[in-house]
């Protein structure tokens, strides 16, 4: 294999593509578990509104977050379509999955198509972002699904606790 070949070869990535509210994030897909069908979650009390509950899947309890509501989405939930899919991390957490409205598919972008997260939120910038990727079907906000599972605080703030 000659030395230009070898450059092409790790600039490659391969992500796998998703949409919520109607927008096209991807994810690198070394960084996902697996990808599963939307199970609802139960709900565990005391939990914040991006904190679905949780699922069994596979013997383990797999935390499940929210991305419309950690975006800030202000629809209320019965006027949200109903996720299709998980995407299963591990985070620093433990094992987290993501709803998604739909998969798009898996494919290939090279580094140089990708943008930097210059100037974006705090959150963002400190490892949930990787950058903007220019693909076929579009632009797509390209996410460290471990790095937001491992950062979102799922506790709410209340001040009671639970009765022994």
């Amino acid at each position: 294999m000659n030395q230009d070949m070898q450059t092409d070869l790790k600039s490659t990535e391969t992500y796998i593509l998703y949409r919520f509210q109607g927008e096209l994030y991807g994810t690198p897909l070394h960084m996902v578990r697996e990808v599963v069908p939307f199970q609802t979650p139960r709900s565990v009390p005391n939990t914040k509104k991006n904190y679905l509950g949780i699922v069994h899947l596979r013997g383990e309890i797999v935390g499940v977050i929210d991305l419309r509501v950690w975006f800030q989405d202000e629809k209320s939930p019965s006027r949200r379509p109903t996720p299709r899919a998980l995407i299963v991390v591990d985070s620093h957490s433990g094992v987290m999955a993501a709803s998604v409205d739909t998969i798009e598919g898996v494919c290939q972008l090279d580094s140089k198509d990708i943008e930097s997260p210059k100037g974006m939120p705090g959150t963002f910038a400190s490892g949930g972002m990787i950058g903007i990727g220019k693909f076929r079907q579009g632009l797509a906000t390209l996410l460290d699904l471990r790095a937001l599972c491992s950062a979102i605080d799922i506790a709410t703030e209340r001040k009671e606790r639970w009765a022994s």
